[in-house]
C-alpha cells in the first residue's frame, strides 16, 4: 500500500524546480501588472511602490499605495458625480 507523507506539500514546495517555476510564473505576472501600472502616467507613486518579492517558497506582487483600491477598482471623483474607472492592474496579473 502506498504511503503519503503528511508534509508532502512542504517537500514539494521546497523543491528547487518548483521554486524556480513559481518565481518564473510570478515574473511574467508581475510584468503584466507593471505594464498596466506604467501605462497610467498619473500614478507614478503607485509604480514606484510596486514591488515583486520572492521568498523561499512563494512570490508576491505588492502594490503599496494608500489609494491602491481606488486606483485599481475605480472611485467617485471629488465632484461626487463622476465615476473614475480603475486601471485593473491586479486583474492583469491573474
Amino acid at each position: 500500500m502506498a504511503e503519503v507523507k503528511p508534509n508532502l506539500d512542504s517537500i514539494v514546495a521546497h523543491m528547487r524546480g518548483v521554486r524556480d517555476t513559481v518565481a518564473d510564473e510570478l515574473d511574467h505576472r508581475a510584468d503584466r501588472v507593471l505594464a498596466v501600472v506604467e501605462a497610467h502616467r498619473h500614478i507614478g507613486a503607485l509604480a514606484a511602490h510596486t514591488k515583486v518579492r520572492t521568498n523561499r517558497t512563494d512570490s508576491t506582487v505588492t502594490l503599496e499605495d494608500p489609494a491602491v483600491y481606488a486606483i485599481n477598482y475605480g472611485h467617485w471623483a471629488r465632484d461626487g458625480l463622476t465615476w473614475v474607472s480603475g486601471i485593473h492592474a491586479i486583474e492583469a496579473g491573474l
